[in-house]
């Protein structure tokens, strides 16, 4: 049998989010620790990573050195696709200045790329390929990204992207979304038995027959949306033997619930401010047209502060910028 540990978006930093409310950079290595436990329980032959192994691609030296103390037990290799936090401007051609490109140097991990590396057990044959982020993935032909080609001989393929692959149903309720690609479509032109993705943080899991693509959640929690609160950061089994493939999300036990790590208060203060912008734009179009036109700056200054009721302290500090800016 071969085993894989999937695991995406770690995105290690030394500096909290402001949605955490607890030890950040402690929580992350404790994931990454009983992720270690996790890959050699199961004598795993590799653990793949779906990008965003860092949150940036120089990450301060003391989170690197954690980082990589965490891992100094790991007996399986581990194999990277990387993702955009891992790379300067979207580029690949930048990965070689980044310390997830030292790393690769040292020999401390290896790249997932479209050329397949095969794992076998002298009864099955796995193939594993990969593709990182790059500017033009999702706004290009699927084929180029994320169809994969079974060769003859081969049990399993797996292929790892990090791209922002969702389910239909959410690509359709969320027309805004710059460039997405539908997990659905990936599984009508890859030959792969499982397609594992990253980018996108939420857990999901669509499948075709017994093809399948997944994406088991980041690893850490970085927003204080409620689905963010509502999960527990989980990682991937993977079984590949001569009955077929199959897989397991095994939830992280060091994760706190949601509820415990993550605060909501920032977003109602953001809400609350977009809301006040909001009216405040809204009173400001009614100086538009003929009326605006004839309204000197300083009375449309005046009825505006006047509207709002702000303070004599403020009024004056803006009367007196005022006074500065038509002095010039």
């Amino acid at each position: 049998m071969i085993r894989f540990l999937y695991v995406t978006d770690t995105h290690l930093r030394g500096t909290a989010p402001v949605s955490r409310t607890d030890d950040f950079a402690s929580s992350v290595l404790s994931k990454i620790r009983e992720t270690v436990s996790i890959a050699n329980n199961y004598n795993v032959d590799a653990v793949l990573h779906g990008g965003d192994l860092f949150d940036l691609p120089e990450p301060g030296l003391g989170q690197v050195g954690l980082f990589l103390e965490a891992l100094k037990d790991l007996r399986a290799p581990i194999l990277v696709a990387p993702g955009n936090h891992d790379m300067y401007g979207h580029n690949p051609n930048t990965l070689e200045r980044t310390v997830l490109g030292l790393l690769k140097r040292i020999g401390f991990l290896g790249y997932l790329t479209p050329e397949p590396r095969c794992f076998g057990d002298g009864e099955i044959k796995v193939q594993v390929t990969g593709q990182g982020f790059h500017a033009e993935i999702d706004h290009q032909d699927i084929a180029l990204d994320y169809a994969v080609r079974k060769p003859s001989g081969c049990d399993c393929a797996i292929h790892v992207a990090h791209g922002m692959v969702l389910p239909q149903r959410i690509i359709s309720n969320a027309p805004f979304l710059p460039a997405a690609t539908a997990a659905e479509e990936i599984l009508r032109s890859t030959e792969a038995d499982y397609t594992l993705t990253g980018h996108y943080h939420l857990p999901f899991e669509i499948s075709d027959g017994e093809k399948r693509v997944v994406n088991p959640g980041a690893l850490v929690r970085l927003s204080a949306i409620q689905e963010e609160i509502d999960r527990m950061p989980a990682v991937m089994l993977i079984e590949c033997s001569q009955s077929g493939i199959s897989h397991r999300i095994i939830p992280l036990a060091c994760a706190k619930p949601g509820s415990e790590a993550l605060d909501r208060s920032h977003l109602d203060v953001e809400r609350l401010r977009d809301e006040r912008r909001q009216a405040f734009l809204a009173s400001l179009d009614e100086f538009r047209g003929d009326r605006f036109a004839a309204l000197e700056p300083e009375e449309v200054l005046n009825e505006v502060l006047n509207r709002f009721q702000v303070s004599s302290e403020v009024q004056g500090e803006v009367w007196k910028r005022f006074q500065e800016i038509t002095l010039r």
